[in-house]
């Protein structure tokens, strides 16, 4: 069950298999320094939906999805949801701490 308190990083991406794997090393890695995040991932078709019915405190997007930035953009924006590309090399290595400290730099 998800603390309600947690704050939520979404990732999104074109399939989800990378991005699965590097949820779950962001998640370790948050885990590891006792930080409350929910952090998940869901097909970029879907994250406008996923936006408007749930919290979602950062939203980051995997480099292969770069082009949804144009059409979630507006309405992030209205939701006020900080959003950030995931740097290529980070996203090609799983370096969940690398994504983790883009996404809390969002955070705060």
């Amino acid at each position: 069950m998800v603390d309600p308190n947690a704050k939520t990083i979404l990732l999104i991406c074109t399939a989800g298999i990378t991005s699965g794997l590097l949820v779950k090393n962001m998640q370790t890695a948050a885990d590891e320094q006792r930080l409350n995040l929910h952090i998940y991932s869901a097909p970029a078709i879907i994250a406008e939906q996923i936006i408007q019915n749930q919290k979602v405190d950062v939203l980051m997007i995997g480099p292969q999805s770069e082009y949804e930035i144009a059409r979630l953009k507006d309405f992030l924006n209205y939701k006020a949801v900080p959003y950030k590309l995931i740097k290529k090399d980070d996203y090609e290595t799983l370096d969940g701490e690398a994504v983790l400290k883009d996404g809390l730099t969002l955070l705060n």
